[in-house]
């Protein structure tokens, strides 16, 4: 190996520590450990995290949509929003585990089970069937089911009806 090649294995090696040892270096986050800047940081955290609210508005547009994939017989689509509309209903739960009601403090966990194992699940098995009467019957069975929830957490006035047009016109529903 020649005088220069070395010179360049050289000086690569030392960039390449000088780098890592750079990128490894620990720096303290901005205010440290200060209690103070940790609840403003919290508090400001607090402020731009969304609502139980818009969880259950993505909830809406997937269930929405989970109707006219399942009537249209696209069971991968419909399958799609039904896994997705699930997910958003659990992270609702973590935004806002408890609810403040009349009573007292109202644990959404049990109900959201209820819920999984009950109408929910009757869903997931008209899907895997891919019986559009079966689908349409237990759709409808978990609108019921959802205002139950609805009710319990002293908001019936959100009632629920099959929709009439698709929440995003772009959606192709076709079977492929």
């Amino acid at each position: 190996m020649s005088g220069r090649a070395r010179l360049i294995r050289l000086v690569r090696g030392l960039a390449l520590a000088f780098c890592a040892t750079a990128a490894c270096a620990q720096t303290a986050p901005p205010g440290g450990n200060d209690p103070a800047a940790l609840r403003a940081e919290v508090e400001h955290l607090r402020s731009i995290a969304q609502g139980q609210s818009l969880a259950m508005m993505q909830v809406a547009y997937n269930f929405n949509m989970l109707w006219f994939a399942g009537r249209a017989r696209n069971w991968p689509l419909a399958q799609f929003y039904y896994g997705d509309a699930r997910g958003r209903l659990r992270l609702a739960l973590r935004i806002q585990p408890v609810r403040k009601v009349s009573g007292g403090d109202l644990p959404l966990q049990p109900l959201l089970e209820g819920l999984e194992k009950g109408a929910w699940a009757k869903l997931g098995e008209a899907l895997a069937a891919r019986d559009v009467r079966q689908f349409e019957a237990a759709y409808r069975a978990t609108l019921v089911a959802c205002e139950g929830c609805h009710a319990a957490a002293e908001k019936p006035y959100l009632r629920l009806k099959v929709p009439k047009v698709p929440a995003e016109p772009l959606v192709d529903f076709a079977a492929h």
